[in-house]
């Protein structure tokens, strides 16, 4: 698939680097915005209202994080942060925060531009009703598939794309297990460079906001399974 009308910001204080990397997306026919500090960032995410969001984590005027927690405040849309921190915390602080991917410099621009492709194309796939049904229901949980969204009565659960593609998964298959491998490869997709560690995080994120009716269960050293009855 090509990146075709698809408005992508990058948030990277190294020129060269922004710059390549916005030749590279707009080979793809992306639409690509720069921004190369931390406290301008907001701004120009509020100007351009951006399908997917690249973040650095060490930017003059303000931290990555901080930018990633302002923006998750507000919107789920899709966060790949591209960072030189390159340890496991840092990396599992990232995607708890709410990132979607996280890509440690330096990396291949080549995979960079699969892996964004690769989430678009989820969620084209998961914008695709597959059933003449538009909405499941699952306990107190409403699972609007039209509009992508969970809701508890009638309050929405503000879940990232990444937490709603997994749930929506999992209960597409329910009473089925899936290894952290296979959810990777189907909510994600190319699992041979994913991080399994992401699922697990995406879990926690999904049994938090959900509380304890999720439905989810873990089925020790295998991965995981949803055990609620959908109607």
């Amino acid at each position: 698939m090509t990146l075709a009308n698809k408005k992508i910001l990058l948030i990277e204080d190294e020129r060269e680097l922004a710059e390549m990397i916005k030749k590279y997306l707009e080979r793809e026919q992306a639409e690509v915005f720069l921004c190369d500090r931390g406290d301008s960032a907001m701004a120009i995410f509020e100007r351009c209202q951006p399908d997917l969001l690249l973040l650095d984590l060490m930017l003059p005027g303000k931290d990555g994080l901080d930018i990633l927690r302002e923006v998750r405040l507000k919107e789920t849309l899709p966060i790949i942060i591209l960072s030189a921190k390159e340890t496991e915390i840092d990396r599992l602080l990232g995607l708890k925060m709410g990132a979607d991917d996280y890509l440690t410099k330096p990396f291949s621009i080549k995979e960079l531009i699969v892996r964004i492709e690769t989430i678009f194309r989820r969620m084209e796939q998961y914008s695709t009703i597959n059933s003449l049904k538009n909405r499941l229901k699952y306990q107190h949980f409403t699972i609007d598939l039209a509009a992508r969204e969970v809701l508890s009565e009638q309050t929405i659960i503000p879940l990232t794309t990444k937490e709603y593609n997994l749930y929506e998964f999992l209960l597409r298959h329910p009473k089925q297990v899936f290894s952290k491998a296979q959810l990777y490869d189907n909510v994600w997709g190319v699992a041979e460079y994913g991080d399994m560690n992401t699922v697990t995080i995406h879990i926690q994120k999904l049994r938090e906001k959900l509380g304890p009716a999720n439905g989810i269960t873990t089925i020790r050293g295998i991965g995981y399974r949803f055990d609620g009855g959908i109607r």
